[in-house]
């Protein structure tokens, strides 16, 4: 069974909530990847992705705006590390998501399950 921790980007990066959206953009930019978690005193409490900034920008929200004001934050959709990719799919279909951050058995966040890791994961 392939599972998602085989397939999944690590380590995940972390921007706090307060973090300036023109900081995540770059962010996002320098390091080539879809998405951040937004912590909360240190905690992961939500997601920031590409599409996300442009939300941002049709809400009229400006650089300096925090970036939990575009991300979505609480109710984080989460999959474990052992979870087949099979599953992880039919999870991120049903909630309409392309970023599924992945947990340890301890459950930390360790990992990012991303649609671009699919084909990877279905090649037989």
């Amino acid at each position: 069974m392939k599972k998602v921790k085989d397939y999944m980007s690590s380590p995940v990066l972390t921007v706090d909530e307060n973090t300036s959206l023109q900081e995540v953009a770059k962010i996002l930019m320098e390091r080539g990847f879809g998405s951040v978690m937004v912590a909360v005193n240190g905690e992961p409490k939500g997601i920031f992705t590409d599409r996300d900034a442009l939300k941002a920008l049709a809400m009229g929200l400006g650089p300096n705006d925090p970036v939990r004001l575009a991300a979505t934050m609480g109710n984080l959709i989460t999959v474990d590390e052992d979870v087949d990719v099979f599953t992880a799919a039919e999870i991120m279909a049903k909630n309409k998501i392309r970023h599924l951050p992945v947990k340890n058995k301890e459950g930390q966040i360790i990992g990012m399950f991303s649609i671009t890791d699919l084909p990877k994961a279905l090649v037989l």
